[in-house]
Order: structure tokens, then sequence, then C-alpha cells
């Protein structure tokens, strides 16, 4: 039994001697035609060996080699080859321990270090990745039917390159540390490890269930995840040989902004555009990513539709649409607010539009309810578009207020300026409750009709807001002004001129059953010459301007009042001024001292009743109240 044992181990040393002697006995010529066999029987090209080839046992037996390139595809008649497949700075062949035992050397798997693998395709239609003999291009026809000769690869430290040069796309990948592994035909594909892409680091697991088919036109199950700090992802489905994958996605991530700015679409900075989550069907190939039913959760709304991006043209044309059953955008505010939240200032921040113009957009939003902070929209459709330079933002139509709203923005830069054109138009809405919202201006109620149009241009709202030409009509019934009653005020003043003055005159409110107004808007005045108030015995007036730029009114208006039977008509000029959000509203000063029976004398003039006050004194009214 002991000779047994002494003549096993005898027989396993001189195995092991002979697997550490064969190797040094094989010139470098022999490893060198040993390593070019190799790929040759891969790929069908002649690798090209510029560095040194040797053997290392630690902490397998492995065959090292300096400087490899493999050619690209050699070009089409008339046309030049394409750059090289691959450029490794060092490949260690891990080898075989069986063949090594009698003499032969056999690679099992490659690692590429610091290689680069560029994936070309030509503008006459070569590819650099498409192979015309070796087990690559047999399975490409169909015939594969050996075992590969390496069965897995491991490239760490490298870069894989796209570049088309048909279309001009490229693109680049880092990588860390990723594992292909294929073992013959009837296996699957696997591809895993640890990439860099725009300066983020994302692990990635892709699964090919019957490869050879797919190299040879057919169809194949891919199984993909994509897990990093910018992106979550997994996609599976049916994958056909010309690229074509039809299944399903699920995409999140904490900020839909950077994962859109990693994917190369520009957005400006902001907090809205945060958390999300996508479900959907997928279509995917050579021209359009196409999302059927998307399930999408966005800041905390959950909206349905479907979604397409269109590849092959200058930009990526997004487009699509999306409904939601309540939609709160208040999110958003923030990047929609147009003051500062000083008194009367717009905001001054330079406004910048290119960053949303990377792409062609058209993407319509419809929604049963919206709300924007203190905004509250019934039934809301929306489309946002980027076209031709052009950002434009168009509401078709919402329920809002009561009534009804429709609007267009348009928005395009200009050298370091933007320009604006917007219109809108409305019908039925509450005043009171629109305005309040919208612009704090809490002084009109009643039922509104209007339209407006507007254009400009500026670096910021302030300088739009200054440069503003346009005009706008409005129409209210049934409201009334809040904060005064004139028609009280005027019988006040009827009995005492002067004190009514210093009593409280402001308070109440003056109904009306219509009241219209026009106005020409130039350099971000607003004026008006038509502005009219009517209520049984009641009439008002007004003319002068609307800042627009300062936030401010300067009008003057004129009441006529009479009592029931139509008998003592009284005029009395008033006043409009100050910031709009609580404007003053006064009787003008001078009338009222001229109403006055003890100031009278001082001003060299009688008051008769039933006469206008401003003809009593011959002169005309205070240049605010002659408008």
């Amino acid at each position: 039994m002991k000779r047994i044992g002494l003549s096993l181990a005898a027989i396993a040393a001189a195995l092991v001697a002979l697997v550490l002697t064969v190797p040094w006995l094989t010139p470098e010529s022999v490893l060198r035609d040993t390593f070019t066999r190799e790929i040759v029987a891969l790929t069908g090209r002649t690798p090209i060996i510029e560095g040194q080839v040797h053997l290392a046992w630690a902490p397998l037996p492995t065959l090292m080699i300096e400087k490899v390139t493999i050619p690209g595809q050699e070009g089409l008649s008339g046309q030049e080859g394409l750059p090289p497949l691959l450029v490794a700075d060092k490949m260690q062949g891990t080898l075989r321990l069986a063949p090594l035992v009698i003499g032969r050397i056999e690679i099992s798997s490659l690692m590429l270090k610091r290689a680069s693998i560029g994936l070309t395709a030509g503008k006459g239609g070569a590819r650099s990745w498409e192979f015309k003999e070796g087990v690559l291009a047999e399975a490409a026809a169909g015939h594969f039917d050996k075992p590969m000769p390496v069965k897995t690869i491991r490239l760490v430290d490298g870069t894989i390159r796209y570049n088309d040069n048909a279309s001009g796309r490229a693109t680049s990948v880092s990588v860390g540390d990723v594992t292909f592994a294929w073992a013959g035909r009837s296996d699957a594909m696997s591809a895993a490890g640890i990439i860099n892409w725009r300066d983020r680091e994302t692990e990635i697991a892709v699964a090919l269930a019957d490869p050879a088919s797919l190299i040879a036109g057919g169809k194949s199950d891919l199984r993909a995840r994509i897990k990093g700090d910018t992106l979550n992802l997994a996609a599976s489905g049916m994958l056909d040989g010309e690229g074509r994958l039809d299944g399903k996605v699920s995409a999140s991530g904490a900020s839909l902004r950077d994962t859109l700015r990693w994917l190369g679409f520009a957005s400006p900075a902001g907090h809205s555009l945060a958390a999300y989550d996508l479900q959907s069907p997928l279509s995917l190939d050579r021209s359009a990513i196409s999302l059927n039913e998307v399930q999408l959760s966005l800041d905390g709304n959950e909206a349905e539709g479907s979604l397409t991006v269109e590849f092959g043209r200058e930009r990526p044309k997004v487009s699509g649409t999306l409904a939601a059953d309540t939609l709160d955008l208040s999110a958003y505010s923030n990047e929609l607010q147009l003051a500062d939240g000083r008194p009367r200032k717009w905001r001054a921040d330079h406004i910048s539009i290119n960053s949303l113009l990377v792409s062609d957009l058209d993407l319509r939003i419809s929604a049963g309810e919206t709300t924007i902070d203190k905004v509250h929209l019934g039934r809301a459709a929306a489309t946002v578009s980027t076209r031709n330079g052009q950002l434009e933002l168009a509401l078709s139509e919402a329920v809002a207020y009561g009534g009804t709203l429709k609007g267009n923005i348009a928005l395009k830069p200009a050298d370091k300026m933007t320009v604006l054109a917007a219109t809108a138009s409305f019908e039925g809405i509450d005043m009171g409750s629109a305005l309040g919202d919208l612009f704090a201006f809490r002084r009109l109620e009643g039922t509104g009709t209007g339209t407006m149009a507007v254009n400009g241009t500026g670096a910021s709202i302030a300088e739009l807001s200054r440069s503003l030409q346009g005009q706008a009509n409005i129409s209210v019934s049934g409201g009334s002004l809040v904060g005064i009653d004139l028609a009280s005020l005027m019988q006040k003043i009827e009995r005492r001129p002067l004190s009514a003055r210093f009593e409280s005159s402001y308070g109440g409110r003056t109904t009306f059953d219509l009241a219209k107004a026009s106005f020409k808007i130039a350099d971000g005045m607003a004026k008006t010459a038509d502005c009219r108030m009517e209520n049984g015995s009641l009439s008002v007036s007004l003319t002068g301007d609307a800042n627009i730029a300062l936030r401010s009114l300067d009008m003057a208006g004129v009441a006529n009042w009479s009592d029931a039977d139509a008998a003592n008509p009284f005029r009395l000029p008033f006043r409009v001024y100050g910031g709009w959000e609580v404007p003053v509203v006064e009787p003008d000063t001078e009338a009222l001292i001229r109403r006055s029976g003890a100031a009278a004398p001082l001003l060299r003039s009688f008051i008769r009743p039933g006469r206008d006050v401003t003809q009593d004194t011959g002169k005309n009214p205070p240049a605010s109240a002659a408008q």
C-alpha cells in the first residue's frame, strides 16, 4: 500500500514538473502563434502584437501579451477600412490545465487591461463588429456548432467607444471592471460589472438567452439592469438582429432633472422634476424609443399616457400625451413665479430658455383638476412644444373660477434677450377669486370676459414688463368695487363736502351692472380712455395709466350720481393711485374744497346744485382727473 502511495506521489510530481517545465521550454514564437490562432479562430482577423509575449504562474498559468491590436473590418470597394476593433495595453490569457499537461497551450479566458474597444459603423454600411471568418462569422451565418475558443473576457480599466459615421452619433463608456461570458452556441451570454459614463459610476448586468440566434439575424430574450445614483433601470423583452427590442421597462431615480442631464438633455437648475418612477411596455430601435402605456409618477403626481423619443435627426424629438386625474404643480411655483416677493417688484434674474431647446418637444398634458399653490383649475388641457428655436406653452382650454380660460405663450432667445409673445382670453370668470389668487388684487368682483395680446423683449421679467406692447379688453358684469361705497360717499359729499373727506370713505363696496375697459399697452404702460361702470343711478368713467413695470395705478375718474327720480344729479371727480395690490381710491381734493360752501369764496366760485363741480370755477379739473 505504501508503494502504491509513493508511486502515485511520484506520478503527480512528474505531472507537476511537466506542467512547470513544458511552458518554459516553449519558444516565444510558439506563444505568439498560439495567441494569434485563438484570436483568428474567434474573429477571423489576425492580431498585431507589438509587445512581449511570456508566461506567468500566479495565481494561475497565464499567457501575458503586451500591446495588442485587433483590426477593424476592411473597407468595402472604394472605401477606407474601419479603425481597429481593439487596442489593448496588456492581455492575460488563462491557460487550460489539461491541455497544458500534454504540452498544448489553450486559452480559456482573457483579461484585457487598459483596452479600447471601437464599435464603428462606416458610412458605406461596414461595421467593425461584423466578421467574415471565424467562430463569430459562422454564428452569424447560422452554422455555429462549436464551443467558443475563449469563454470569458474580462475588461479592466478600459473604454468602449461607439461611433456612427453616417449619423454622426458617438458616445464613450469607461469600463471599471466588466466580465463577458459565453461558452457556446446553446449557452446564454452575460455581461456584468461596473462602468463609468459621463462621470457617473453605474453597475450593469445584461443577459442574452440565445446570442447565436441573435447574431444569425434571429431573436433572443434580453434581460438588462442598470443601477446607479442617477438611474435605476430594468428592461426585458425580445431583441432581434436589427437591434429592435420589444418588451417592458421600469426606471426610477431621486431626480429626473439629474437623469435628463446625465442622458444628454440639458435642464436648468431647480428643485422640481425630482423623484420619479416610470413603468411601461417598450419598443426600441435605432430610430426611436416608444413607451406606449406609460405609468409615470413625478413630484408626487400620477399620470399615464404614451411617450416617443425619435433619433436620426439633428436634434432628438420627444412627443407624447400624459393624462392625470389630479395635478399639483405647486412644486414648480418657484420656477413659474413672476415676482420676487418684494412689493411692486418683478423678478430681475436672467431668463434663459436655451437649455430647454436642445430637443424638439411636443408634449400634450391634460388633467381633471390642477392646483398651483392658491390657483385652482378644473379640467385643463395644455401643450408644451419647442420647435425652430422657440418654446411655446399653449393652454387649449381650462375650466377655471366658474368659467373658461385659454392662452398661449411663446418665448424665443435673441442674443442675450428673450422675445415674448402672449395671448389670453377668458369667459365667465369669477374675477374676485381669479385676480386675488393670480395677482393678489382683491378690489374687483364680478363675472369677467376679456382678451389680451402682448409682446416684448428683455433679459428678465422686469425688463420684459418695461417693454410690453399690445392691448387688452375686459368686461365685468354683476360685480362690485371692493373697499369703497361711491354712492354713499357721494351722498355725504353732497351734504358736507369738506368733512366727508376726513370721514371714513373706505369700506363697503360699489355694485355695478356692467363695467368695461379697453387698454392700449406701450412700453410697459397700459393706458385707457374707455373705462366705464354703470349701475342705474350711478355711473363711473376712468382714464389713466396702469404701470405694468411698477405694478401701480395712476388713474382719474368721474362718478355721476342722481337720486331715485333722477333729480339733483351730482358729479364728482376722484383718483385711483398706488400699488395695484392695494390701490388708494379717494375723492379729488380740489373738487372737495370747491364743493364746500365755506371754501368757495377762497376760490372765487359758487357751487350750484346739480352742476358739475369743475364747471363752477371755469377751470379744468386737476391733471389726474382731466386725463
